[in-house]
């Protein structure tokens, strides 16, 4: 729940003294990370989940998770219980996962092929458009009228959501932008990439072509460390020394993008590829590693796609959803089975989960580190802190006025 109205509510000088946001906006060379209790303090978590996350769109899932009419998928975002439902229309819609009249969740687990959804506990009843149709026995009869308690909100509340290639987005908000608008960064550098195209490869354990990871880390160590940086990338990812060649001048060859939405990285690519060019059919050969604010990681080579949605939870732990996107023969063929498999555990170690809780490790230590531990990440968070002490966590640079847009940081 927002409590930016509440007078009682934290506010960001609660936990960011002016010398603290004077040192993270100073310049790369001489900037300090967040100070501890921003990695740790389950209040400050509660501060971005209340200005940041639920203010803004948020990716939350696959599509291809639910491919088929009646498929439903629960899940909890920075504390929300939510759920996917895709319904006979092929829609896929969010919903609250609370019952209106118990606040039991309705779904517990996923489903595949469900006719309705139905509440574990009392077994009222809903069509996957979220509609309230049957509370057996609420009246002591076998199949009352429920028109009367739908009339008092019994119906399940849907949340805004949108879909962008195969990511489903919500927002909690219900003001944003158009979810066109608030990825205009991101579809500017790929809207010539062909990834309709492309298939989720659907060989995971849960059988729903989604790998988990649960680090023991904050979520903006794991924003930095997935980032294309120069800290790890080179030295961890043989690849990268020769597709993000340097010359005997230092003169990098690739683009990087910093826009206050989108870091990342583009490159040339030399492979020979599956994905062509909407504009003229030609092979794309640039890749692009993108990180997008304020969840969504994009590795876009011109072979593979991964999404990477970074779900944070309080304070000291997060999850990675990661979906990979082949051409589709690739994506389904068993004879490239080994390939994929190989594919996905490359993925976990590229992610450096371990790396990851070790800069959690150095936030949990009574030490008193204070060094450039997270700098990226800490220009595109730090920015949505004012100068002046307030409440806010938004700034002219990357927020917008009008209470109908999306609050940038």
């Amino acid at each position: 729940m927002d409590n930016s109205n509440d007078a009682n509510a934290a506010t960001v000088a609660d936990f960011l003294s002016d010398a603290d946001r004077a040192a993270i906006r100073a310049p790369i060379e001489a900037a300090r990370t967040f100070p501890q209790r921003a990695y740790r303090s389950p209040s400050y978590f509660q501060l971005e989940v209340d200005r940041l996350f639920t203010r803004n769109w948020v990716a939350i899932g696959l599509a291809s998770s639910i491919p088929k009419s009646g498929d439903m998928a629960p899940l909890e975002i920075f504390g929300y219980p939510v759920c996917l439902v895709r319904g006979q229309d092929e829609e896929v819609r969010v919903f609250h996962n609370v019952g209106a009249h118990d606040a039991c969740p309705v779904v517990l687990e996923r489903q595949l092929g469900a006719t309705e959804v139905v509440g574990p506990y009392h077994g009222w009843r809903y069509d996957l458009t979220g509609r309230f149709i049957a509370a057996p026995y609420w009246d002591g009869t076998h199949d009352p009228d429920v028109a009367s308690l739908r009339e008092r909100g019994g119906d399940l509340k849907e949340i805004r959501s949108q879909q962008w290639q195969d990511i489903v987005f919500m927002d909690l908000s219900g003001a944003c932008v158009s979810l066109e608008e608030f990825l205009s960064p991101v579809t500017a550098l790929l809207n010539d990439y062909d990834m309709e195209s492309f298939q989720l490869a659907n060989n995971t354990s849960d059988g729903d072509g989604i790998q988990r990871l649960t680090p023991r880390a904050n979520w903006k160590s794991l924003w930095e460390n997935y980032a294309a940086n120069v800290l790890h990338a080179s030295f961890v990812h043989e690849q990268y020394r020769d597709v993000v060649p340097v010359d005997d001048k230092g003169h990098r060859f690739d683009d990087e993008i910093n826009d206050g939405v989108v870091k990342g990285v583009g490159f040339p690519t030399a492979e020979l590829t599956k994905m062509a060019r909407k504009s003229d059919g030609q092979p794309v050969n640039y890749s692009y590693i993108l990180n997008t604010y304020p969840n969504l990681c994009l590795l876009a080579f011109p072979y593979r796609v991964r999404v990477g949605i970074l779900v944070p939870k309080p304070a000291e732990s997060s999850e990675w959803l990661i979906g990979t996107y082949f051409a589709s023969d690739c994506a389904v063929d068993p004879a490239y089975r080994e390939l994929r498999e190989e594919t996905q555990a490359a993925t976990s170690r590229m992610l450096s989960v371990e790396s990851a809780a070790s800069a959690q490790r150095l936030c949990d230590s009574i030490a008193p580190f204070d060094g450039p531990v997270v700098p990226d990440v800490n220009k595109m968070v730090a920015r949505s802190c004012p100068n002046t002490s307030g409440s806010s966590l938004t700034s002219p640079a990357w927020g917008r006025s009008s209470s109908t847009t999306a609050l940038r940081p």
